[in-house]
């Protein structure tokens, strides 16, 4: 049975004689968590970005709306990090703390800096700007001037411009995969990292922790658009501006649902990436690296319906996609099922509907959210496997 996907670390002692180290696997997730929090140098920053480096420990469980965060920290600069710690028992867990982290970066980039002071003085049991204190008396010699720090934390919330960092012990396969659940957060700055922390252990020697970085990305880059109170931006399904409106009864019932259903939903697949919340029609799953094939759950008020379908982007890239997946087209319609029909020589869409009376109605609501639920998580086991196939 393999053990680790590296070498078995060694120590090698003033006698030369070899002592090998045993990984730890009975550790928990408070422990690495406190670990983490009390020795930040541990942490490999300079690798993801170098813009945050020194990390200085602010606090643990920060309240949020979106839930506590496990740690944050923060940078003589005004920088802000957030830390998640994750013990990978379940390929599961990886996309859920996606969804997590990126949840509490939203949240936060809501926040003003008097926010920020108020949760964690709230926190720590303590007044005053402690944020900024606690900078100070960490590195006296590379902070900035109050008012600098807090224009500088000020504005980097403004922006939802974060270091999020993922940390666990053993994060292995798959886990590059886990950029797909970045794709669709453009509205953001901010710099990602996954760092593995391997614990081990010998006897008389103690511990030893080995960091190492999995997975970083560069910078997410974000479009600022002010609208004025009551009033929201929309885009189509390719992300162009189209205008600003006054959010309607309806919108305002989809942006309820929308985001219900994205709560509760769950795929097979670990891999895949929650779609993007909505205020509009429809919603979006991306069954894989390309935005030119979707997979859409939508409400079709007129004509007295809601659906799940596949589709194709008319595109020289679209087509190269349905020619890949003419190979397997007997195979995906049958796995699919007889329920769903095809329009495949129209640009590959499958596509299946379920009338209603008024898909608005609270009677409704349950059914629709099954029904999407179920269809959705289908279509990606179906479709994902293919795309990678052709990739």
């Amino acid at each position: 049975m393999k053990n680790t996907a590296y070498g078995k670390p060694l120590f090698l002692d003033v006698n030369k004689k070899v002592k090998y180290l045993n990984k730890i696997r009975s550790i928990n997730e408070r422990t690495l968590q406190k670990l983490i929090y009390n020795n930040p140098e541990c942490l490999p920053v300079s690798d993801i970005d170098e813009s945050y480096n020194p990390l200085i420990p602010i606090c643990m469980e920060l309240n949020t709306n979106a839930g506590p965060l496990d740690i944050l920290m923060a940078s003589p600069n005004g920088e802000l990090c957030i830390i998640e710690t994750k013990l990978w028992k379940n390929p599961e867990a990886r996309r859920k703390v996606i969804a997590q982290i990126l949840d509490y970066a939203k949240e936060i980039s809501s926040w003003t800096y008097e926010d920020l002071q108020r949760e964690i003085n709230r926190n720590l049991k303590s007044k005053g700007n402690q944020l900024y204190e606690i900078c100070k008396n960490q590195h006296e010699e590379l902070v900035i001037s109050e008012a600098d720090f807090i224009d500088s934390v000020s504005r980097n919330l403004s922006k939802g411009r974060f270091l999020l960092l993922i940390v666990g012990d053993g994060i292995k396969e798959g886990a590059i995969g886990i950029t797909e659940f970045l794709s669709n957060t453009a509205h953001m700055n901010f710099s990602f990292g996954m760092i593995e922390l391997n614990v081990y252990e010998a006897e008389n020697l103690g511990t030893l922790i080995l960091p190492k970085t999995i997975v970083k990305t560069v910078e997410v880059q974000k479009i600022s658009i002010d609208a004025p109170a009551g009033f929201k931006i929309s885009f189509d399904k390719e992300q162009e501006l189209i205008e600003t409106e006054e959010i309607s009864e309806e919108k305002q019932f989809l942006i309820d649902f929308w985001k219900e259903l994205i709560d509760e939903l769950e795929f097979d697949d670990p891999g895949q990436a929650l779609p993007e919340h909505s205020h509009g029609n429809n919603i979006y799953v991306y069954p894989y690296k390309t935005k030119r094939a979707w997979i859409s759950a939508y409400f079709a008020r007129s004509k007295g319906r809601v659906g799940v379908y596949f589709r194709l982007n008319k595109t020289s890239e679209g087509f190269k996609i349905l020619d890949g997946l003419e190979d397997y087209k007997a195979e995906i319609i049958n796995e699919l099922g007889p329920e769903v029909q095809d329009k495949w020589y129209e640009g590959g869409e499958m596509f299946i509907r379920l009338p209603l009376d008024d898909i608005y109605a609270d009677k409704n609501r349950l059914k629709i959210k099954s029904f999407f639920k179920k269809w959705l998580n289908h279509f990606v086991n179906v479709y994902r496997p293919k795309l990678k196939r052709i990739d």
